[in-house]
């Protein structure tokens, strides 16, 4: 038994108390320490009052779109600066560079699950860039605007759109 405490404690099975500084993979939006943000969850908001095309948009493209009110303690900014740091939002000015003016077109990277194998050509009129296909898994990885969301969420062929997540990183020595 004092082995087992001994690894323990040297292995970090106990818990240590956790750092008020987020890590490199740690989300810092959601909740800054000097503000009240008490319970707040993203998953718990309703889907109930959305259009078909709507209820096909992760959360994170909701808010974008303007579907849904932000929660207490997130607002667009907050949003739009994780997204970028995720590499899951740009912008684009009117003739499709990439720009830092936040007024110009915000595109986001978005996985477009489709219900079956279809050409990505259909898609591109909706997407800004695309810029891989899976079609085994009926996946279009793509950059798009995000003025036409809903409507590429509405296409009958479209089973769900969804932000694109980066690849985990840990940290430390191995």
């Amino acid at each position: 038994m004092i082995f087992i405490i001994g690894v323990c404690l040297i292995c970090g099975c106990v818990s240590q108390p956790q750092s008020s500084v987020p890590s490199k993979n740690q989300s810092s939006f959601i909740c800054k320490e000097e503000q009240d943000c008490h319970g707040q969850n993203i998953s718990v908001i309703s889907k109930y009052n959305l259009t078909p095309g709507e209820k096909k948009l992760s959360t994170e493209l909701l808010l974008l779109t303007g579907s849904i009110d932000f929660p207490p303690g997130i607002n667009r900014d907050a949003l739009e600066q994780q997204m970028k740091q995720d590499h899951q939002i740009m912008w684009i000015d009117s003739m499709g560079s990439k720009t830092e003016n936040k007024t110009d077109y915000p595109v986001v990277y978005v996985y477009i699950k489709t219900r079956e194998k279809i050409d990505a050509g259909l898609l591109a009129s909706y997407a800004w860039n695309i810029t891989n296909t899976d079609p085994a898994n009926h996946i279009v990885v793509a950059w798009v605007n995000v003025t036409n969301l809903v409507t590429l969420a509405s296409l009958d062929s479209v089973q769900s759109v969804q932000t694109v997540i980066p690849p985990l990183i840990p940290g430390g020595s191995i």
